[in-house]
This record gives structure tokens, C-alpha cells and sequence, in this order.
């Protein structure tokens, strides 16, 4: 045998193995890779899932309060008269209350007939339609001051929602002799009171 002659008849099984290895890592290094990125792309999933449901978690908490604030100011709208039918007997209980609590010399009042209305700038909506009642008040009060007490007494009676649209005195005493035991001032006031209820939806006339 020649000198640092190889023998390749024994090389060959070694460099089988060594071959066999080597392809088993590097089948094992690749599946690694392939399971280390499949991994990691099922966590960027799993974290968007999450973010998605945190902010449907949010939005299903913030629509509840909404939702929750929106029915007590219905409720509340319902029992001040505001959505329905016009509770007019209600109106003319708290102007009366007002009044005896003020002890005015007289109240005389003109309700009329309701009108469908719309306000510029306001939501449009076809559900809902918003209706006014005009309302006339005559008082005869002891000086201004009974005037300005009433109406503070019917806001606090909260008979429904309403707007004062203007009020007219006019001295009742001569002379500039106030009386004491007699009415001094007479008030002749406008006001609006508003209510809304499901609309009622007609055909239009073409003509």
C-alpha cells in the first residue's frame, strides 16, 4: 500500500453516515424554520383577533351606555308628556299650582288646536314627527316679581317641555297708586308647548 493511500472501501460507510446526518439536519433545521415561522404567524393572528374583540369589547360597552343614557332620557321625555299625545290636562294642572303657590288674582289661559312643525337645523327623521301648541296666559299678579315666581314655579313643576315666547304688562293701578290688596300688573303671555309621536306616513297628492 502506497503511503497516505486512501481506502476509499472504508471511507464509504462513514460518509454514508455522515451524509445521513447531515440531510436529517437538515430536514430537522427546516421543519424548525417552517414551525418557528407557521408560530409566529399564528401569534400576529391570535394578536389581531385580540385587538379586534378589545375593540368590539369597547364598542359594545360604549354603545350600552349610550343605549342606556338614550332610554332614561326617552323615559324621562315620556313622563314630562314630551313624546305622545298632548297630556293637556296636565299643562293646565301645573299652571294652576303655579298659580295658587304665587296667589295671582287671576289665570286665564288659550290652548289651541296642535300643529305639525319642523326646526330648522334640527335631525331630520322620519319616525318622529315634533308637534306645537300655542298657548295664550293672562295674569293679573301683585307686581312683576309674582310673574317672574310663577313662571319659575311652572318650570319646576315640569309639566312638559315648552318655550315662553314673550310676555306683555301692562300697569292696572292709576295714578301711581299701587294697591295692596288689589292687582297691580296684568301679563298677557305666549308660549309654545311642544310634543312628538310616531309619525304618520301618507301618500302624497301629485296634484
Amino acid at each position: 500500500m502506497k503511503l497516505f493511500e486512501i481506502d476509499k472501501d472504508m471511507l464509504r460507510a462513514p460518509l454514508q453516515r455522515l451524509l445521513l446526518v447531515a440531510v436529517v439536519i437538515g430536514l430537522l433545521g427546516g421543519l424548525s424554520t417552517w414551525y418557528v415561522n407557521t408560530q409566529h404567524g399564528e401569534l400576529l393572528r391570535a394578536r389581531g383577533d385580540l385587538n379586534v374583540l378589545r375593540a368590539e369589547y369597547r364598542d359594545a360597552v360604549e354603545a350600552g351606555g349610550i343605549l342606556r343614557t338614550s332610554q332614561q332620557r326617552y323615559h324621562d321625555l315620556e313622563q314630562r308628556g314630551f313624546i305622545g299625545d298632548e297630556p293637556r290636562l296636565l299643562w293646565i294642572e301645573s299652571l294652576r299650582n303655579s298659580g295658587q303657590t304665587q296667589r295671582l288674582y287671576s289665570l286665564k289661559y288659550n290652548l289651541r288646536q296642535q300643529q305639525p312643525i319642523r326646526m330648522n337645523g334640527g335631525p331630520e327623521t322620519s319616525h318622529y314627527q315634533l308637534y306645537a301648541s300655542p298657548m295664550q296666559l293672562h295674569l293679573d299678579v301683585a307686581h312683576e316679581g309674582r310673574l317672574v315666581s310663577f313662571l319659575d314655579g311652572l318650570r319646576n313643576e315640569r309639566p312638559g317641555v315648552y318655550r315662553l315666547h314673550a310676555c306683555t304688562l301692562t300697569p292696572s293701578f292709576s295714578k301711581g297708586q299701587v294697591l295692596f290688596d288689589k292687582p297691580n300688573v296684568s301679563a298677557d303671555c305666549d308660549l309654545i308647548w311642544f310634543t312628538a309621536r310616531r309619525a304618520e306616513h301618507f301618500e302624497e297628492d301629485p296634484m
